[in-house]
This record gives structure tokens, sequence and C-alpha cells, in this order.
């Protein structure tokens, strides 16, 4: 069996950040929201998260897949998938119930937008939630993370023959997704998903890529390429701040012309992004970011992404019912920014707690290993003994090897006296299980 493929920390930092940047975005009415990757480009922390999912597929499953162990690593591709289409499930219920709750509570019907549709129908909501085919605002990212994994095995297939051939079949696909319309359908509200799995694979499948190179010891620098991108980075920034704010409606102006939509993965979006990753690979950020006290805060919260991001959409749609109750608050924006600096907080809290967690369960799992260790390298005569056949419990280590006090005390049989007349206490005395 092929080894396990050693954890990237800087994979993890960047999939912290996005996820804190995913959660700063879908908080409304906050001054965070001036400064998150979204206003100083084309592409946003949607094209980072869906990226990243494709260098950890190609680093967690990729290896098992390319060195013969298809059938277990598409396996465990699957099981994934599964994992995270109960949480999505969980997610679309929890939001529905904390809206329906707030509105009958606060007597507010406006809150129930998102959720009118399972109020008046929610049997049939229910069934469509259940096969992902009506997807609550904030609520939609899993859903395409779900069918980019139901579409890994063909392209690790594919890359397996070669890397060229998945990103040209890729391509192929998301060109015809554009040039058709291709998309999935919604119900019971007839429309599409907002983000297109059959454009947005592309995206995934450059993921797959460049994990690919990383696992081979990096993507190779070119300074003509680096110069080309750098370009692209900066006249977006400059486009999206309507020229740092000397440019009053350039944005807008510019908007109408590029490809920017989000739906269908616009083709200014991914080029945007692309440029952005390969500058900040190759510029040294990561590694810069390494010394800063962010950077192990921000690597635990992207080592538990899937808990993280479960844990923040829940929150963002609690503060959008907090948001409609602060209207009468004198401090609104700080108001704003506490509820993001404490969502900040809990992701946080959510990751120490299952790090915590999985170190103890480690640790247990450690103690009884070396249990059963020793008693295999025990003597037979010596394993079947009471004492020794209990290490191979969970019991702690005092039961293992029990206190002198926790024995009854065995009868001694006096000179001259026979055992049978002690016949009656032997079974009790040396019964040592109590």
């Amino acid at each position: 069996m092929a080894a396990p493929a050693k954890r990237i920390d800087g994979i993890d930092f960047w999939r912290g950040f996005g996820l804190l940047t995913i959660f700063i975005d879908h908080v409304p009415e906050n001054v965070f929201q001036h400064v998150t990757q979204q206003n100083f480009g084309f592409s946003d922390a949607a094209e980072l998260f869906v990226f990243l999912s494709g260098v950890s597929v190609a680093l967690a499953y990729g290896t098992r897949f390319f060195d013969g162990e298809t059938v277990g690593a598409v396996r465990a591709v699957l099981r994934r998938a599964f994992t995270i289409y109960w949480v999505q499930i969980l997610i679309s219920l929890l939001i529905i119930a904390i809206f329906v709750g707030a509105a009958a509570l606060w007597k507010e019907n406006d809150l129930l937008e998102d959720a009118d549709v399972v109020v008046s129908n929610p049997l049939q909501t229910t069934a469509a939630i259940l096969a992902l085919l009506h997807q609550l605002e904030n609520a939609n990212i899993l859903p395409l993370y779900i069918a980019l994994l139901l579409m890994t095995p063909l392209l690790l297939a594919l890359a397996r023959r070669d890397d060229r051939l998945m990103l040209a079949a890729s391509a192929g696909i998301y060109l015809a997704a554009r040039a058709f319309s291709l998309n999935l359908p919604t119900w019971p509200v007839e429309g599409t998903w907002w983000f297109n799995p059959i454009a947005w694979q592309l995206i995934f499948a450059i993921g797959i890529f460049a994990g690919r190179r990383l696992k081979r010891g990096g993507i190779a620098y070119d300074a003509r390429l680096f110069a080309a991108c750098l370009a692209i980075v900066a006249i977006a920034a400059v486009v999206r701040t309507d020229a740092l704010g000397y440019g009053s409606g350039l944005w807008q102006d510019v908007r109408d012309v590029l490809d920017c939509g989000k739906t269908n993965l616009g083709f200014a979006r991914l080029v945007h992004f692309l440029a952005l990753a390969y500058v900040v690979y190759h510029s040294g950020l990561t590694g810069l970011m390494r010394r800063t006290r962010a950077f192990l805060p921000l690597c635990l919260i992207g080592h538990y992404g899937l808990p993280v991001f479960a844990t923040g959409t829940v929150l963002s749609a609690m503060a959008e019912l907090v948001e409609t109750r602060s209207e009468a608050l004198s401090h609104q924006v700080a108001f704003g920014a506490a509820i993001v600096l404490g969502g900040i907080l809990i992701h946080y809290l959510v990751a120490r707690g299952l790090a915590a967690w999985r170190d103890k369960s480690r640790a247990q799992q450690s103690m009884m290993n070396r249990a059963q260790a020793l008693q295999m390298a025990a003597p037979l005569s010596l394993r079947k003994s009471p004492i020794v056949s209990w290490s191979g419990t969970g019991w702690p280590v005092s039961h293992i090897r029990p206190s002198p006090k926790s024995y009854p005390r065995v009868a001694v049989v006096p000179s001259g006296q026979g055992w049978r007349d002690n016949d009656r206490h032997r079974h009790r005395s040396l019964d040592v299980s109590s």
C-alpha cells in the first residue's frame, strides 16, 4: 500500500485564508468586506477553494490511483463525496430551521425568503434538497464540490495517460458548457445551479494538474510568464478599484465587456485567478506568511476545512438574522465588525477543538497498540494469564496491573490441615476478577 501523502502546510494556510474570506464576504454589512480578494481583482475565494480542492485530490488520492490502487482510491473519493453530501444536507436543514424559528419568534415573514418554498411544500422541497436540486443562498458551493468529486475518477484516469490529455478534455467540456449553456437544473424553483459544475470542473482539473506537479518537485518558474501574470494582476486591481478611486465608473464600464460571470466561471475570472496563483506561488509570499503569528492558526483552520466551512455557513446565516435586528443600534459598523471577529474566533475554536480530540484519540490508540505489542511479545504461557490478557482491552493501565489492595486475601492453610477443610474457600480466595 502506498504511503499517505505528506500534508503541505502552505495548502492548509491558503485554504484557511479562503474559508475566512468566504465567511467575511457572506456576512452582510461589515467593514472587512472592503479588503477581501474580490475587491482587487476579477476572481474571489471561490476559485481558490475549488483550485485547492483539486490540488488536495491529487495529493490525497492521486498517488494511490496512479500506483495501481485504483479501486481503493475511487472508493475513498466516493466516501469523501458522501461525507460532504450529508454535511450539505445538515447545513441546509439547519439554516431552514433557524430562519423558520426566527420568523415565528419575531413574527416577520420576510425572513422566510429562502425558506418559503419549504414552508409551502415541505415534502417536495425536502426531496429536492436531498437530490441537491434546491440549494440555499450561501450554501451552494458544497454541491459543486460533490459533483467535482464524482468527476474525479474520470479526470484521474485521463491524467494517468497524460496530464495534458486531462487538461485538454476538461477545457473542451468547459468550452462546450459555455457555448451551449450547459448546466444542471434546479427544482422545484426553475433555474440552474449557481456554480455550474460543467464549467467549474476546469479549475478543479487545473488544481489536479498543479497537485501532480507539486509531487514532482514543484511548478517551474519562467521570468516572462511571471512578468505577464504580475501585469494581469496589477491591471485587474486598477480596473476593479476604479483606478484607485481616480476613475469613477471604470469597473462598471469594463465589467460589461469582460467575461466575469461567476456561475459559468467567466474567462476573465479564470485568467485572473491563475495569474494570481502563479505570482503568489513564485513570489515567496507563503514563506513570508510562515513567519507571522497568523500562519499556524490559519493552517489549523484549513486542515479542518469541511467542519469549519459548515460552521461558517451556519454562522453567516445567523449573522443575516442578527443584521435584521441591528437597525435600532447606534453603532452598526462596530456591531458588524464584532460579528465577523467573533465568527473568526469561533472558526479557530472549532478547529482547535477538533485537533485536541484527534490528538486524544491518537494517544489512546497508540497506548492500545503498545499494550497489544507487549502482549504478543510475551511468552505463550504468560499471554494466558488473566493480568496480561487484560492489556488487549480498552481499560486504563491501573486495571492492567491492579494494586495489591484490589486482590482479596488468599487463605493460608496451616501445616497439617488438609485441603478438604478449605475447599469451600478456594474459589473465592483465588478470584481476582472482582
